[in-house]
């Protein structure tokens, strides 16, 4: 084949290549995540786009990254294969979430501490970490007054995610007949667990708050004033 022609066909199948639509997954995947351990530490943030870097795609971690979580800090790439995939400039790979069957995308427990990747949510740097959840915190609708008063403690038996539970007086009825009495944080949830079968799920709002994760009606979690 002539070398103009070799080169014409060259060019237009790095631009077709370019041109090819972006996969419905990777679409989905864009936008702002934050990374956090499972031990409790500040986490930092890192914006994932659908423009190409090189075969994967451009990433780009916030400065305190390179502070806070230093292999995110060096990522400049990412892509996606069962879960999202960091890479430095020189390619190297540096984390590799998977998800499970909670759907949270999360590296391997194998090499600690875990890593989570969750979107960005306004006020929220760190997971849920169980030492750092004893003490006092009412349980309320948003910005209401408080339902029921709640004391976190760590037990005898308590293993490292567990916590013993109790709550104080005036509580509310909706609240008091789930009789809570313990909780364990699970991932980036942490999960209520009342007699017989009750159970209350709360994910990171914000600096010291927790939000219901889902169905019926609000309600946060907060340290007293």
């Amino acid at each position: 084949m002539p070398r103009f022609l070799l080169a014409a066909w060259l060019t237009l199948s790095t631009v077709a290549a370019h041109a090819a639509p972006i996969p419905d997954f990777i679409k989905d995947t864009v936008g702002e995540w934050l990374v956090a351990t499972d031990d409790g530490k500040p986490g930092c943030r890192i914006a994932l786009a659908a423009e190409r870097a090189g075969k994967n795609w451009r990433a780009t971690p916030a400065a305190n990254c390179a502070v806070r979580l230093v292999a995110v800090g060096r990522a400049a790439a990412w892509n996606y294969d069962g879960g999202v995939r960091l890479f430095a400039a020189d390619g190297k790979l540096l984390l590799e979430f998977g998800e499970d069957e909670t759907t949270i995308m999360k590296t391997s427990f194998e090499t600690p501490p875990v890593h989570f990747m969750v979107k960005a949510a306004p006020g929220v740097d760190q997971a849920p970490y169980a030492p750092a959840l004893t003490g006092s915190w009412v349980l309320r609708r948003p910005g209401g007054s408080a339902l029921c008063p709640l004391t976190f403690s760590k037990g005898p038996k308590d293993e490292a995610t567990e916590l013993t539970l109790k709550t104080g007086t005036p509580c509310d009825p909706a609240v008091a007949r789930l009789r809570l009495d313990s909780a364990r944080v699970e991932d980036f949830k942490l999960m209520l667990y009342g007699k017989p079968e009750t159970s209350l799920a709360l994910e990171p709002s914000g600096p010291e708050s927790y939000a219901k994760a889902a169905g019926g009606k609000p309600l946060e979690m907060v340290r007293p004033p």
